[in-house]
């Protein structure tokens, strides 16, 4: 479970990611496409229904493949 500001947490560290790395990655990349699915996702949901420790280690893991490039 999540608190709004959490969620806002989230959704900006997506957009952070996607930014730094657009310079050097394709916005077609899976990564990429599979992070704004994902800030699509968290803006739909209510904050109570978001789990954010497991969905901020995902987020990680995507920023350090999408760094790797």
């Amino acid at each position: 479970m999540a608190t709004w500001m959490e969620k806002d947490v989230l959704i900006e560290f997506i957009s952070h990611v996607v930014a730094v790395t657009a310079r050097d990655v394709d916005v077609d990349n899976p990564d990429v496409i599979e992070l704004l699915e994902l800030k699509h996702k968290l803006y739909c949901m209510d904050p109570e229904e978001i789990d954010y420790e497991k969905e901020g280690e995902f987020i990680k893991q995507k920023q350090a493949i999408l760094e790797g490039i």
